[in-house]
C-alpha cells in the first residue's frame, strides 16, 4: 500500500520504520528516489527508525535516507528531526 501511495501522493515528509535489520523498506527506495529527482531537491526528506544508532552512511542505508532516529521512538526525540527537515 505504502508504494501504491507515494505513486499517487507527495508527502511532506517520509517516516519508514526499518525494522530488526533496516532492509524492510528497502523495496520503496526506489520510488522515494524518483520522487526526490522529480522534486529537483532533496524532498521529501526520509526519515528511518531505526533500532541501530549512527549516520544513514555508517549503517550502510540508502542514500535516500536524511537522517536515522534511534529506537524507542518518542514525540521528543522524533519532533525536532521533522521539524528541521521539513524547515530546510
Amino acid at each position: 500500500m505504502a508504494a501504491r501511495t507515494l505513486r499517487s501522493l507527495v508527502p511532506g515528509a517520509i517516516v519508514l520504520d526499518g525494522g530488526p535489520d533496516n532492509r524492510d523498506c528497502d523495496n520503496l527506495m526506489p520510488g522515494i528516489e524518483t520522487l526526490r529527482r522529480t522534486s529537483g531537491k532533496s524532498l521529501p526528506p526520509v526519515i528511518l527508525l531505526s533500532t541501530k544508532t549512527g549516520t544513514p552512511e555508517s549503517l550502510g542505508l540508502s542514500s535516500v535516507v536524511d537522517v536515522v532516529v534511534a529506537k524507542p521512538i518518542t514525540p521528543e526525540r522524533l519532533q525536532p528531526v521533522i521539524d528541521r527537515l521539513v524547515r530546510r
